[in-house]
């Protein structure tokens, strides 16, 4: 029923009437545009977030460990585990704390730590030596010897820009993991340490090698903004017919196969125990760079679909 109310001169009957009965589409749609108009706007919310939802974002967080970090931030790192070879090697004085004074004994190893994010260059300048540094990394003293001596006199066989992607050296064009860095800083080495600069950002640095007693050749980096001295591993190794057959000749040292210029740099044994020990998924090997969700995007949609509902039930309830 409708109400009706006479328009004519000298009328004045009103009273309801049959209302006429529309198409059938036009029973789903409401009666009343200012209700149209909300239920519209709330449609296209709903809509426009679903859309948001799956539109890919870059996320600016990073897994260290089982850390997630934002980028341009700095992670200090957890202890060793019971079961890291770096733990046979060092004093247990050195697992859990670093020790007054420390500084002033040359030949004395480093505090360690695992999974740190190196996200504020220059925020904790390396204080210790550059002995010290490799002697803790686990290098030979031949090498120890070579590089530090070659530090010393400032003789870099190149330099590298260090990036979150990747740390690129200039004349070689070898790339290091950069989130695979044994790196200084105060008196502690962190191994497994992750490049973390804000987007864009880079640094550069001096690239010092040397071989060992087995032929081995081994990377150690100093960035100019804050020395601190880093052993470095190659994270891409081009594949040569002299690679392949060392590979399956059962040399034991495959790499004398190779000329110095085509060995791997690549990082001590007791280093690269993540490599193997580690369980996938921890953000080590199993996606470190993944988009994260973003929780401002679901506090959206919900927001969205609630003020469809509502709107939905206040036009119900007016037509009723």
């Amino acid at each position: 029923m409708r109400r009706y109310r006479c328009a004519a001169a000298g009328c004045g009957w009103h009273g309801l009437l049959d209302a006429p009965r529309p198409a059938a589409w036009a029973l789903a749609l409401p009666r009343r545009p200012l209700i149209a108009a909300a239920l519209g706007t709330g449609m296209l919310a709903a809509a426009a977030t679903g859309w948001w939802l799956h539109k890919p974002v870059k996320d600016e967080r990073v897994m260290v460990g089982r850390h997630v970090v934002h980028r341009g931030t700095h992670l200090e790192g957890d202890q060793l585990p019971t079961a890291h070879p770096l733990r046979l090697e060092l004093p247990a004085a050195l697992l859990d704390g670093e020790p007054e004074g420390f500084a002033e004994t040359p030949e004395a190893r480093l505090h360690a730590r695992r999974h740190c994010a190196w996200g504020l260059p220059g925020r904790n300048p390396y204080r210790g030596s550059a002995v010290q540094a490799m002697q803790t990394a686990q290098l030979s003293p031949t090498v120890v010897k070579a590089i530090a001596a070659d530090i010393q006199a400032g003789r870099k066989v190149d330099r590298v820009t260090i990036r979150n992607d990747g740390i690129v050296a200039h004349k070689s064009g070898r790339v290091f993991d950069a989130r695979r860095v044994a790196m200084t800083y105060g008196m502690t080495m962190c191994v497994d340490t992750r490049v973390n600069f804000k987007p864009g950002h880079t640094e550069d640095g001096d690239l010092y090698e040397a071989m060992d007693e087995d032929g081995r050749i081994y990377a150690v980096m100093v960035p100019d903004v804050c020395g601190n001295v880093s052993v470095l591993g190659q994270r891409f190794v081009k594949s040569t017919p002299e690679a392949a057959a060392a590979a399956t000749g059962g040399d034991p040292r495959p790499w004398l196969r190779l000329p110095p210029e085509l060995r791997p740099r690549m990082l001590p044994d007791k280093l690269r125990y993540t490599d193997y020990r580690e369980p996938k998924g921890d953000g080590e090997d199993g996606g470190g760079d993944g988009e994260l969700p973003e929780p401002g995007s679901l506090l959206l949609a919900a927001l969205a679909l609630a003020a469809a509902v509502g709107t939905t039930l206040r036009a119900r309830r007016r037509r009723g």
